[in-house]
């Protein structure tokens, strides 16, 4: 009886670590008893006069589950080797490995799915993917739902010396669909939708599953077939009419029953008033709340941005909708980066970084940066470029900042062609085909004054910067004699003044320049000038044309 009442509990309590725990078997007590404090936690996530007390309870059983685990409960390895995956800090994959080793070795199904998982998936060695598919197999013949979905996997793909199998993938899905398992449901909606081939097209079944998947509560459902029906579009061959409504009421039932993506669906739906519902704010508030409490990231996410800016609708008015409040904030961000929100770990960072509510922690603000730039966050990457650039919070490494910076300009961002361009031009990276570093520098510059997104302040320190490669004269082939190319200077020193007429700096340098040149060159230069303005502006508003939403 005993067991069976601490099963029952596990299930209710599967969102306080976004585990499954109704499928473990035989919980220790104190194992049971963390995963109950980190519920109680979780519950109080969004009480913004319980914020110190939540991460100090969050931390305590962080600790003790970590205590457990190293003693050999095999729920706390697998809890272990879930959050450290998640933890996106240095090292985490080795030790999410070697903790779901552990588990794994005592018949811990989730472990042993997700170890199997990761050899079938991170080794070219046919052995080593063989090895891990046997895991995988096993654990879906002991019953466990995630195996057997990541079995139908498999044999759709032919992998670990599988023989691509349609059907026997279909069996696994539906097997575990009749359990109840949300997630299987929406890998049929798909399998029909196209993934188990030609012979398996099937728009009518594909469509059923998708519901079926959101009925169950799937994350993935639900989105998808909000997208349909919000949006209007095909599922296989099958014609999705768009139907607001439909996918309000969807929502809403899902939110009735608690469902965590359904509650932050509704959420969304009262906060914009969408499918002909009454914005309410405080609605809104009210389910993303829930949706956090139940460990929805992206609940969590958008809850710790109006905590951390405050909210005003109507500054006319004497009421705040939403006080700010850091500490909640920051709470809330820290849960979202647990549940592998890389946006929400960048912010953390940034808490540490300017010393709200915590120690200003150079270090710990690195690290968050980190997790979040290795996670492909631009901004993230042009946070550690800085830190190793100055040697904050780790050591001073211009070369691996220089790379740093690289990446964030190949992602996009402005300021990385810009700071990667002034590292170059320093002669820290030599990158590039031509001899001089001055070339490649004079390209990055470029890229971020052109960038439609670059900033004021980006685009005339680029334009500066270039300028003034051509008039110190450096834009020469190596071994060459500096030969100052004033006309080229003035282009871009004409640009920056431009950009703020009141800046001094651009002022005196398109002075200067000006001086050493004929108006016949002045003429000409501005000429081009004119030229390159146009390109620019016809580049951001396509740019702008492809970032607006379809009507």
């Amino acid at each position: 009886m005993l067991h069976s009442l601490i099963s029952v509990k596990l299930v209710a309590m599967a969102a306080a670590l976004g585990l499954n725990t109704s499928e473990w078997k035989n919980p220790s007590p104190d194992m049971v008893a963390q995963v109950e404090k980190l519920e109680k936690a979780l519950a109080d996530i969004a009480d913004t006069q319980k914020a110190e007390a939540v991460q100090t309870e969050l931390n305590a059983a962080y600790t003790a589950i970590r205590e457990l685990a190293e003693k050999g409960d095999k729920d706390a390895q697998y809890a272990m080797g879930l959050l450290s995956r998640q933890s996106n800090q240095e090292g985490a994959v080795e030790q999410s490995v070697r903790y779901f080793e552990l588990a794994a070795k005592q018949g811990q199904l989730q472990a042993m799915n997700n170890y199997g998982t990761l050899l079938a998936t991170s080794s070219r060695d046919q052995a080593t993917q063989t090895e891990g598919v046997d895991m995988i197999k096993k654990a879906a013949e002991a019953g466990e739902n995630s195996a057997r979905r990541n079995m139908a996997q498999v044999l759709l793909r032919g992998m670990g010396g599988e023989k691509i199998d349609p059907a026997a993938a279909k069996k696994l899905l539906e097997t575990a669909a009749a359990e109840k398992d949300a997630d299987a449901a929406f890998d049929l909606s798909q399998f029909y939708g196209g993934q188990g081939g030609k012979e398996s097209l099937d728009g009518e079944k594909a469509w059923e599953w998708l519901n079926k998947s959101a009925e169950l509560g799937s994350a993935s459902g639900l989105d998808t077939l909000g997208t349909l029906l919000f949006q209007g579009g095909k599922i296989g061959a099958k014609e999705i009419p768009a139907d607001a409504k439909a996918a309000v009421a969807k929502f809403q039932s899902l939110a009735e029953k608690n469902n965590p993506v359904g509650l932050r669906k509704m959420a969304g739906v009262y906060q914009d008033g969408l499918g002909g519902v009454t914005k309410d704010f405080q609605k809104a508030v009210e389910n993303y709340t829930k949706a956090a409490q139940g460990n929805d990231s992206l609940a969590q996410f958008v809850l710790a941005n109006m905590f951390n800016n405050g909210v005003d609708l109507d500054p006319k008015d004497e009421k705040i909708d939403l006080p700010a409040n850091a500490a909640t904030a920051l709470n809330l961000y820290r849960a979202a980066a647990q549940n592998n929100l890389p946006i929400a770990s960048f912010n953390v960072g940034m808490f540490y970084e300017q010393g709200r509510t915590v120690d200003r922690d150079m270090t710990k603000a690195f690290t968050s940066f980190q997790q979040a730039a290795q996670a492909g966050v631009p901004l993230a990457m042009q946070k550690v470029g800085l830190y190793y650039l100055n040697g904050a919070g780790t050591l001073k490494d211009p070369i691996a900042a220089a790379g740093w910076f690289s990446r964030a300009a190949q992602a996009g961002l402005p300021e990385g062609h810009l700071n990667y361009a002034k590292l170059t031009e320093a002669g820290v990276n030599m990158a590039g085909d031509k001899a001089t570093p001055f070339y490649t520098a004079a390209d990055s510059y470029m890229q971020a004054a052109d960038a439609p997104n670059a900033a004021d302040g980006v685009r005339q320190e680029a334009l500066l910067r270039l300028g003034n490669l051509y008039f110190r004269g450096v834009m020469v082939a190596k071994g060459e004699e500096p030969k100052p190319d004033y006309e080229r200077a003035y282009i871009f020193f004409s640009q920056a003044a431009d950009v703020d007429p009141k800046n001094e700096v651009a002022k005196g340098a398109l002075a200067e320049v000006a001086g050493k040149l004929t108006q016949d060159q002045i003429k000409k230069a501005n000429a081009s000038i004119e030229s390159m303005k146009k390109d620019r502006e016809a580049r951001r508003a396509k740019a702008e044309a492809a970032a607006s939403p379809a009507p």
